[in-house]
């Protein structure tokens, strides 16, 4: 496997770990799967890309299918995935031309760049938004800051760093007893081969 795959691979954990904390955080609003892949072209999953017919086609990072009769999923470039940078979600991106304001026009907006980490959290937090609401109205845009807010908390606590561990602690002592156990197991056995030899 390449180093560019080792590093798609890595973040879409993080992108799945992501859906995870927001599944335990919220499990009235979110399903219990929904399949986060490395977008390719040709995908028989993916129908989303073939059926839109936006002009800026080549200007995502991200989407979310829920194709009929078959599972929700999120499809994420590859190119993004192994380098995590762009433009977090804006309102006023969303926003009709007619209802922009006209001053707004006028402006020149500073748009703040975010990488690493942080863009593909808010990437995989505006995809699962979705699930709840199509679109980007009012409603879309409550549910998004709202699960923002849940992982913005995650992270800055740190509990985000250690989310896994501390989901399966309960079961280290499990795992440790079964280790010990295969570890004992097979020394005994492993022990008598040299008198099959």
């Amino acid at each position: 496997m390449s180093n560019r795959w080792v590093e798609i691979n890595y973040n879409l954990r993080l992108c799945r770990k992501v859906f995870a904390i927001l599944k335990q955080k919220n499990p009235d609003l979110l399903p219990h799967h929904i399949d986060i892949l490395a977008y390719r072209k040709d995908s028989k999953k993916c129908h989303f890309y073939d059926e839109w017919d936006h002009e800026d086609k080549d200007d995502w990072l991200a989407h979310f299918d829920q194709p009929f009769l078959m599972p929700s999923h999120i499809c994420i470039k590859q190119d993004f995935l192994f380098f995590p940078f762009g433009i977090p979600t804006r309102r006023e991106d969303y926003l009709p031309r007619s209802s922009r304001k006209k001053n707004h026009k006028r402006k020149v907006l500073r748009r703040q760049f975010c990488k690493g980490n942080w863009i593909l959290i808010e990437v995989s937090v505006h995809e699962l938004s979705h699930y709840v609401h199509l679109g980007h109205d009012e409603d879309f845009f409550k549910i998004y800051h709202k699960f923002l807010s849940q992982m913005a908390q995650m992270v800055i606590s740190g509990e985000f760093y250690h989310w896994y561990s501390r989901q399966h602690q309960s079961k280290i002592n499990d795992v440790e007893d079964a280790t010990k156990e295969w570890r004992d197991s097979h020394l005994s056995w492993t022990q008598h081969l040299p008198s099959l030899f």
